[in-house]
């Protein structure tokens, strides 16, 4: 029994020799590098976001590259800090690294460094980032990250850096073509960006007329309001609205405008209360005759009149994705227009009526393309990893109004650029449209803000664009919005 317990008693003591021993040799020897490193440190360089494209699949994000510099906690890399950042720069990067991990900062341009890595990545935005606004709202509904570049590096115990770890890249799916698609064409977007850059503040609308597809969408100034989808008083545009359900319903009615109407106690009269003589539709039209059209309003009712802009979708919702919908303004009810006055100021497109440049470039297209309503699209398709394009399923179109009455219509706005107020909107003899001086009980200084529109399709003998130009507090369609209407379709026919 003693022989035994002291045979265990010398093993004991030879394990524990071994065990010193070798925990001496690690400390004193300075050779622990990699059997003390149990962890590690992850860096991430940059993250991968959907990227958005146009309709022919050129990227609107992700389609430049920028500069990374990766820069570890020791001498050699601070000595390099020089090369890439001024002194405020620098100061920030060498406060980060007394942290003890690596620091990671976008650089504007590459040096020559040895210790300094530098990676180039994705940039997500260009400063040149066409329909920004639509881009916007498109991140936040395809927003997941999906791929990644990071710098793995390895930590001991104590989770400090191993000397001379210059870290490991690692690409995660960072390659992938993943996105979605808008029904944007980025060359007819710079064309209305350019077209509109005098613009103070408003919109443009571009439609393609026989599918409603957004070609174009434009809001100045460049904040967080994106104003074609916001709601503004209509005005005299909407007149096209009374024009087709008075067509519809059989009415073609000749008025002798006084430059003044009454109805009731109140009293309405056309801009600067000029009398325009004997009208019918298409003169009432071109001379914007507000007589006429509350003259027109009042022999339709409220009834036909709420029926047919009901069609054209006034004071509903657009459903823009499944996922994104916006409110397209507002439209009285019933109990509203029972009182003929309201009924008068909704003949003119005045009263509680709003809607947005969308939504009424929807009407207009209705009308170029021979009375086919179609909701507006701006989302063509999603992209796979791999670059594959599925399309989403196109809107179904209703009918509003017969194809005679559309083809009316046309005429009819063919002759307001001829020999009424959108003259100046006139391009090769081809140029249709409306214009709209709208009032929006909004006073600056004493002075009631004017929203001014021009709303018109191009060509008038093939109809292909819908084109809605909107400016807020302006001073005439005329004089705003034409002149836009017609740089746009210069620019589309070259």
């Amino acid at each position: 029994m003693k022989k035994r317990m002291t045979s265990f008693t010398v093993a004991v003591c030879f394990l524990f020799s071994v065990i010193g021993g070798r925990i001496g040799f690690i400390i004193f020897s300075g050779n622990y590098a990699v059997s003390a490193a149990y962890n590690s440190y992850t860096l991430t360089i940059d993250t991968l976001y959907p990227t958005v494209y146009d309709r022919n699949m050129v990227k609107l994000t992700n389609k430049s590259k920028s500069l990374s510099a990766v820069i570890r906690p020791n001498e050699k890399c601070l000595a390099e800090l020089d090369l890439l950042f001024d002194s405020g720069e620098r100061q920030e990067v060498i406060n980060e690294l007394k942290q003890g991990y690596p620091v990671i900062r976008k650089i504007d341009s590459f040096a020559v460094c040895r210790h300094i890595k530098i990676f180039e990545t994705g940039m997500r935005h260009d400063s040149d980032m066409p329909a920004k606004h639509l881009i916007t709202a498109a991140e936040k509904l395809y927003d997941d990250e999906i791929g990644e570049k990071s710098v793995n590096f390895t930590v001991d115990a104590k989770g400090r850096l191993l000397e001379g770890d210059e870290g490991t890249v690692t690409e995660n799916n960072y390659n992938s073509k993943a996105g979605v698609s808008l029904t944007i064409d980025s060359s007819i977007q710079k064309s209305v960006e350019n077209a509109a850059e005098n613009m103070k503040k408003g919109a443009v609308a571009v439609l393609d007329c026989n599918t409603n597809k957004v070609l174009a969408i434009y809001s100045k100034p460049d904040d967080y309001l994106n104003r074609a989808l916001t709601p503004y008083s209509v005005g005299s545009v909407y007149k096209l609205v009374v024009a087709a359900c008075a067509l519809e319903s059989g009415i073609s009615q000749n008025y002798e405008c006084t430059g003044e109407i009454t109805v009731g106690d109140t009293t309405f009269s056309c801009q600067k209360k000029k009398a325009h003589g004997n009208q019918g539709i298409r003169e009432a039209l071109a001379n914007s005759c507000n007589c006429f059209f509350i003259n027109l309003a009042l022999m339709l009712g409220a009834e036909r009149l709420t029926e047919m802009s009901e069609k054209f979708g006034f004071g509903e919702v657009m459903e823009l994705s499944s996922d994104w919908s916006v409110k397209s303004g507002s439209f009285p009810d019933m109990k509203v227009l029972k009182s003929k006055g309201q009924l008068s100021l909704l003949g003119f497109g005045q009263g509680s009526l709003t809607t947005t440049p969308l939504q009424f470039a929807t009407v207009v297209s209705a009308i170029a393309n021979g009375g086919m309503y179609i909701p507006p699209s701006v989302f063509e398709g999603v992209v796979n990893d791999n670059g594959k394009f599925t399309e989403f399923g196109s809107k179904l179109p209703v009918r509003v109004m017969s194809s005679e009455t559309a083809r009316t219509l046309r005429e009819y706005m063919r002759y307001v650029v001829t020999n009424g107020t959108g003259a100046s909107a006139e391009y090769k003899k081809s140029s249709a449209g409306k214009t709209s001086t709208a009032q929006s009980g909004i006073y600056k200084d004493s002075r009631e803000i004017l929203n001014t529109w021009f709303a018109g399709f191009y060509p008038y003998n093939n109809p292909q664009y819908t084109i809605v130009v909107m400016t807020e507090d302006g001073t005439s369609g005329s004089v705003d919005c034409c002149p836009i209407f017609r740089s746009i379709v210069e620019n589309l026919d070259k």
